[in-house]
C-alpha cells in the first residue's frame, strides 16, 4: 500500500510541476513578444498544385450589385495572379453556380428581366466574371436551379458549362481532388 501511495505521490508532484513549467513557458512567450496583428501579412505558401471548386449559391450582394461570393473568388484569384501564379499549370478555380447564385451567370439582358432588382447597366457582376474566365477559371451553371428559376441557356454566359445538378457537379469535383469552398 505505501509502495502505491508513494507511486501516486511522485505522479502528483510530477504533474504538479509539470503544469508550474508550462505555465512559466507560456507566460514567457508573451513577455515582450510582438503581437501577431502587427507582424507583416502571412502570404500563401503553397503555390502549386492548388485545385478549388467554389460554390455560388446564395444572391447576397453589396451594394453594388456585386455578389459577395464572386467577389471573394475574384479575391483569390487576384492574389494567386500577384505572386504569377499560372492558372491552368500552378492552381485551378472552378466555380459552380447554383441555387440563388445562379443569377450572378446571367446575360446583362436576362438579368435585367429576371433578377427581382436589376441595375440599370445589366449584370454588374459581368466584367469580374469575364476576366476571370478570360484567366482561366471555369464556370458551371446549374440546370435544376435554372429550371425552377425559368432561365434558358441563351440567359447565360455563353462560357458557362450547364450540369445537371450544381450540387452533384461539386461532388464530383471533389472526388477529382478539387478542395471545396462556400465563402
Amino acid at each position: 500500500m505505501t509502495r502505491k501511495t508513494n507511486f501516486l505521490a511522485m505522479v502528483f508532484g510530477l504533474s504538479v510541476l509539470f503544469l508550474m513549467v508550462c505555465q512559466h513557458v507560456a507566460w514567457a512567450e508573451t513577455d515582450g513578444v510582438e503581437a501577431e496583428n502587427t507582424k507583416p501579412q502571412l502570404q500563401i505558401a503553397n503555390q502549386t498544385g492548388i485545385k478549388v471548386v467554389v460554390q455560388v449559391n446564395y444572391s447576397d450582394t453589396v451594394p453594388n450589385g456585386i455578389s459577395k461570393q464572386v467577389m471573394a473568388v475574384k479575391n483569390l484569384y487576384d492574389q494567386y495572379t500577384a505572386l504569377g501564379m499560372k492558372s491552368g499549370k500552378d492552381y485551378k478555380i472552378i466555380m459552380v453556380f447554383r441555387g440563388d447564385g445562379t443569377q450572378f451567370l446571367l446575360t446583362d439582358e436576362a438579368y435585367d428581366l429576371k433578377v427581382k432588382q436589376p441595375h440599370p447597366k445589366g449584370n454588374p457582376n459581368k466584367a469580374m466574371i469575364e476576366g476571370m474566365h478570360r484567366g482561366g477559371v471555369k464556370m458551371y451553371e446549374c440546370h435544376l436551379a435554372m429550371k425552377l428559376k425559368d432561365y434558358k441557356a441563351e440567359d447565360i454566359f455563353p462560357f458557362s458549362r450547364i450540369v445537371v445538378t450544381g450540387i452533384g457537379a461539386v461532388v464530383d469535383f471533389e472526388k477529382s481532388g478539387y478542395m471545396e469552398i462556400t465563402p
